[in-house]
């Protein structure tokens, strides 16, 4: 048997070299879980020399705060806070709540915005009812004081509950029935850094709940971490690990995890060290020497299976490029389609909600304008048959013309609001002018200047109503909320009867602006109507206002040729404008 001898000794060296690498690895092994060890008690001394910082200044904090309400927001105390927060660098900031029952809600909000104007508690929902106490009775954590405030800390808000996160509502109860430090959950605030909050109640009866905010990763110096290592930490209370740090370096063959947890006292977690294996690791010389008849061979091996699945990976990967381009391109389709069908549904939607107005308008004018006018007719005749001013049904007769006559002038005011019977009058040019007319803005001391350019009567209804919808919103947000004194709306249509045909709408003022990255904050929702009428029309809006330097809106509408009359949309004109209610009678006021 020829091979005999060869397969022999083919098995004798791959013993002898198993054999080997096992002791050789395994030695490695323990020298390397050592050192683990040695790293992980490191900064587990570190974790408990910071936490005791961050307790120590959470105590220093009570002892500062054990002053009277006045003293507890002067710039005096508040400096003090900023210079000790210095001495814990795991503290992220420092907090001051104050405990409030149900009954003293208004009177503690009262008491807040005479040194905070804007203070509102927040949490106020039925969707996340408060906390309550042993007697059922609501209780609520406001913050009244965060320390520092810079934006780098990101601080919450200034009346935000604190008992209503869940992860702090434990601690919070913990504190208020006991004088120790608390601990809270774990938690990440807005996908951040994992923070842990100590809580404290001084021994005083001032209402008053201390806590500081412990960025955990700033808890451990990683610098002496090889590359690659992964730190967790895992609370007592929670399933799932909290990432700490990881380090920036290749990947490793394997992580070699170990834990060790830390008194219950001291801090309720147990921390992690995955440790990176790496090939240099271990005694690779040797295990070379003795594997490098064997090494050629396996080389030449892997690099051809290597190639081949280079190979077959770059097919499958021209395959997957070209079917997710055929996807994406199908998908661009469907959505431009949804998007014109969305635009459509939107002018649609315009469309039907201006028809309900002028019926609105139309039903006010027919029913309750005859029914006044009856009413007013009969008082009237009360009048004279009772002429004696000094009679009861005389005076009675005056007291139901007059209310009548009140409620005629606010239904014709309401008529108008629905539907301005001047743009079908008049056409929009002059109803934009008598709307501005109406709105009497230089008794509130704004200078309109108004400039209006080119063939803009000879536009269909859709363009004419939405315009004229835009501009009274604009009007509207330039008395509620610019504060200007200057104010300009320029209209103008470009290249008429040609290609380009199109409106710009430039509606400019002096006023105090506003973030636009806030829009449908604080009653902004004009802004987004004037954008889906615009959006419907196939047009555009842009917005440009910063704080303090005004506010400039720029809409701008391409003049479509009319569709055809099978498929288009019905448009408003198609229904009669409401006359006056009685043209013997106007009213004291029009207004939109």
């Amino acid at each position: 048997m020829p091979s005999s001898p060869t397969l022999i000794a083919g098995a004798f060296w791959l013993l002898i070299n198993l054999c080997t690498f096992t002791l050789v690895i395994r030695q490695d092994l323990v020298a390397l879980e050592r050192h683990q060890q040695t790293l992980l008690s490191t900064l587990a001394d570190q974790v408990i020399e910071r936490m005791q910082q961050s307790r120590e200044l959470l105590l220093q904090t009570a002892r500062l705060t054990d002053v009277e309400q006045d003293v507890l927001f002067s710039q005096s105390l508040r400096h003090e806070l900023e210079s000790i927060h210095r001495l814990a660098p795991a503290v992220k900031r420092i907090q001051v709540q104050q405990l409030v029952r149900n009954d003293a809600v208004d009177a503690f909000e009262q008491s807040m915005r005479q040194r905070y104007p804007d203070f509102l508690l927040h949490g106020l929902s039925a969707m996340t009812p408060p906390a309550t106490e042993r007697t059922g009775t609501p209780v609520f954590h406001p913050l009244v004081a965060v320390i520092p405030d810079t934006p780098e800390v990101q601080p919450p808000l200034l009346g935000t509950d604190l008992g209503l996160i869940p992860e702090l509502k434990e601690a919070l109860q913990a504190t208020r029935s006991s004088h120790d430090i608390s601990y809270s959950r774990v938690y990440n605030q807005g996908r951040g850094q994992p923070l842990l909050n100590l809580f404290l109640m001084p021994p005083t009866e001032r209402q008053h709940i201390l806590s500081v905010v412990v960025s955990l990763p700033r808890l451990l110096d990683s610098r002496t971490l090889p590359p690659g290592s992964r730190i967790t930490m895992t609370q007592d209370n929670l399933e799932h690990e909290v990432l700490l740090v990881t380090t920036a370096g290749n990947r490793p063959l394997f992580m070699h995890p170990m834990s060790q947890p830390f008194p219950q006292d001291r801090l309720p977690v147990k921390l992690t060290l995955e440790y990176p294996v790496y090939w240099h690791d271990f005694s690779l010389w040797t295990l070379l020497l003795m594997l490098s008849l064997g090494s050629l061979g396996c080389w030449l091996l892997h690099a051809w299976l290597r190639q081949r699945q280079a190979t077959n990976s770059c097919y499958l990967e021209s395959a997957e490029v070209h079917s997710l381009q055929e996807h994406l391109r199908q998908h661009s389709e469907q959505l431009q389609q949804q998007l014109q069908e969305n635009q459509r549904l939107t002018h649609k939607i315009l469309d039907i909600q201006e028809r309900e107005r002028r019926h609105l308008a139309q039903e006010l004018h027919d029913e309750l304008g005859q029914c006044l006018t009856a009413i007013r007719t009969d008082a009237r005749m009360l009048l004279q048959e009772y002429p004696d001013s000094r009679d009861t049904v005389n005076q009675h007769a005056e007291s139901i013309d007059a209310i009548a006559g009140h409620i005629y002038d606010v239904t014709y005011d309401l008529m108008h609001a629905l539907r301005p019977t001047l743009l079908d009058d008049l056409g929009l040019v002059d109803a934009v002018r008598e709307l501005i007319r109406g709105q009497h803005l230089e008794r509130q001391g704004i200078g309109m200047e108004l400039r209006l350019k080119g063939a803009l009567n000879d536009m269909e209804e859709r363009y004419n109503i939405n315009l004229y919808r835009m501009i009274q919103e604009a009007l509207t947000n330039l008395q509620r909320h610019a504060r200007c004194t200057k104010a300009s709306i320029r209209l103008q249509r470009l290249d008429a009867d040609s290609d380009s045909d199109r409106l710009e709408l430039d509606i400019r003022d002096n006023g105090c602006g506003f973030d636009p990255e806030r829009i449908g904050q604080k009653g902004r929702f004009g802004v987004l109507g004037m954008q889906t009428r615009a959006k419907a029309l196939g047009g555009s809006l842009q917005l440009c206002s910063e704080p303090g330097q005004g506010t400039r809106l720029l809409i701008r509408i391409p003049l479509a040729p009319a569709l055809d009359t099978d498929v288009a949309i019905r448009s408003v004109a198609e229904s009669a404008a409401p006359q006056p209610l009685d043209a013997s009678h106007p009213p004291a006021s029009v207004g939109v």
